[in-house]
């Protein structure tokens, strides 16, 4: 009998045609056309709505077209999905991605792995700092216990209480430290597509990037009630899982997608991503439409990659960085401009999972990560919320500026600066410090005429998606960079198809080698500070035809 070809790969475009003719039978028809009627299967392509039911004219837009193609060693399916998204775009007329996955987050290894505190991104039996050892020393580092003690203005809880909180991870489990801090009835899981979001705990043996139990450990610093050893920074707050990751690490931006719309039409006021990628257009009109409706979304800067990584470094994302209980940025920390502020991320304790055992074994651990400042940060947006209560902000800022009111006091009155913060450069790096729940909720509702609106162009332009990605380069020293590494000149830069920009975003967020050959000093490696021929040859090792051809 003869069994399934190795070589042939499941490939998913994300759609979004340009003019107003986005019917879903008239995008087959257009599919039919361009990609053949059946895929490398003999199946015909599947088109279907990347937001399901969702009533936004915005969201309606977006397609999602998948299918089997042929790909091996010699030219993978990341290149073969460029390909296909590049001649789509031209014949459709049409803004299209591939949905790749993407390393960009930083690896968080086994609770057996690396002991170094230094060189940890999750659970590590290592050396603490001591002012880690109580197991709420995260609540007391944001003087949430401060914040609990404020009476709150007429219609106002304290706690988090009333507050839906979308945590965008890897689903609930029955960890007794979160016992009542779950919502059973609004959870949604995207990867199955039911309405049960449960983690099931499964850590491939073959796949070492696999994060299960990943959002108990999240939802813990969150919302933990205290009953137990644990206590959230919001523990009267409801936590709804929204699956949509097996992997923190290798994501599909538009799982990601799909789960800030799910958690956004489900009710939530805040929604937390304890993840990363290289992102895409369909994700920021999601995080777009939920900052419409009053919600306060969030995301983690990154681990270890150097690169504030998506959705955190997009202008309408809350982009969060991690301390220790020294008041000093986490060395794993992505840093950079992008980042709005920091909270505790190092040796915080979490209700942990350890999914090699069976049946798996909870407990009590330390983790390191930005995954854990943003919880963190979560929380206290939740206290924020419940202090004033989501009617009363509305009424005072606007329903599209509860997020930018929220961003606004932050900065203004929300956070701490610890010693030597300003001294060290770190508010260019790590933001304007950590967060100080107390300071925050007593804080005046700003006036929606004090609220500068987050303005971003609905695709970003070329030059701005790469300097996510090329940290430390002026814009124009982006321009020249890229244009030799393609061989072309820096004005034609400005001008790269989205296919073409996207695949250099992921390339280089992929490729350290390639990244640093265009963003070290010289000497810093053996490449030299421009491209050039080297830094070329890089990346024709991976580029696709489409990516060639464009330039």
């Amino acid at each position: 009998m003869r069994g399934r070809d190795p070589t042939v790969a499941s490939v998913r475009l994300l759609v979004r045609p340009r003019g107003d003719d986005d019917h879903p039978e008239r995008l087959r028809q257009g599919i039919d056309r361009v990609l053949g009627a059946a895929d490398e299967l003999g199946r015909p392509w599947a088109v279907e709505s990347l937001f399901p039911g969702a009533t936004e004219p915005e969201l309606q837009r977006h397609w999602v077209v998948s299918g089997a193609v042929q790909a091996g060693p010699a030219y993978d399916v990341t290149r073969v999905a460029y390909d296909l998204a590049a001649v789509v775009a031209r014949e459709l007329d049409a803004d299209v991605e591939p949905d790749l996955p993407s390393s960009a987050y930083g690896v968080e290894p086994r609770e057996d792995d690396a002991v170094d505190i230094g060189e940890s991104l999750g659970d590590t039996r290592g050396v603490h700092l001591p002012g880690s050892d109580d197991l709420t020393w995260v609540v007391d580092a944001v003087r949430a216990r401060a914040a609990w003690a404020l009476p709150p203005p007429p219609g106002g809880a304290d706690r988090g209480a009333g507050v839906l909180v979308g945590s965008v991870d890897t689903g609930y489990t029955d960890h007794q430290e979160l016992a009542g801090a779950w919502s059973f009835d609004l959870d949604h899981d995207v990867l199955d597509g039911d309405e049960d979001a449960r983690d099931p705990l499964r850590r491939r043996w073959y796949m070492p990037l696999d994060s299960p139990g990943h959002g108990t450990h999240t939802a813990s610093v969150i919302g933990c009630r205290g009953a137990g050893a644990l206590l959230g920074v919001a523990p009267r707050a409801t936590i709804v899982p929204i699956r949509s990751v097996k992997s923190v690490v290798q994501v599909l931006d538009g799982d990601v997608a799909r789960a800030v719309h799910e958690a956004h039409r489900r009710g939530c006021r805040v929604i937390t991503m304890s993840l990363g990628g290289r992102g895409f257009f369909g994700l920021r009109t999601a995080i777009r439409a939920a900052l419409d409706d009053g919600v306060i979304v969030m995301a983690a800067a990154g681990n270890k990659v150097g690169i504030v990584v998506a959705p955190a470094s997009y202008p309408e994302c809350i982009a969060v960085a991690a301390t220790n209980a020294d008041s000093e940025p986490w060395p794993g920390s992505s840093r950079g401009p992008a980042v709005d502020v920091s909270a505790p991320g190092e040796s915080v304790w979490v209700a942990s999972v350890d999914a090699r055992a069976d049946p798996p074994a909870f407990s009590e651990r330390r983790h390191h990560g930005t995954s854990f400042a943003v919880a963190t940060l979560a929380g206290v947006a939740a206290l924020w919320i419940a202090h004033h209560s989501h009617d009363r902000i509305v009424a005072r800022v606007g329903r599209a500026n509860v997020h930018a009111a929220f961003l606004h006091l932050v900065r203004s009155h929300g956070h701490r600066v610890p010693p030597g913060w300003t001294e060290h450069g770190w508010e260019e790096l790590y933001g304007v410090g950590i967060v100080d729940a107390a300071s925050l909720l007593p804080a005046p509702l700003p006036d929606e005429a004090d609220l500068v609106p987050t303005e971003a162009p609905e695709v970003a332009d070329p030059v701005s998606r790469l300097s996510a990605v090329l940290v430390g380069l002026s814009r124009e020293e982006v321009r020249v960079r890229v244009a030799e590494l393609l061989g072309t000149a820096p004005q034609a830069v400005d001008d790269l198809p989205l296919a073409a920009v996207s695949e250099l975003v992921y390339r280089l967020g992929e490729d350290d080698m390639l990244r640093a050959g265009l963003t070290a000093p010289p000497g810093d490696i053996e490449l030299p500070d421009r491209p050039g021929a080297a830094a070329r040859r890089l990346l024709e090792r991976t580029a696709s035809r489409a990516l060639r051809a464009a330039v």
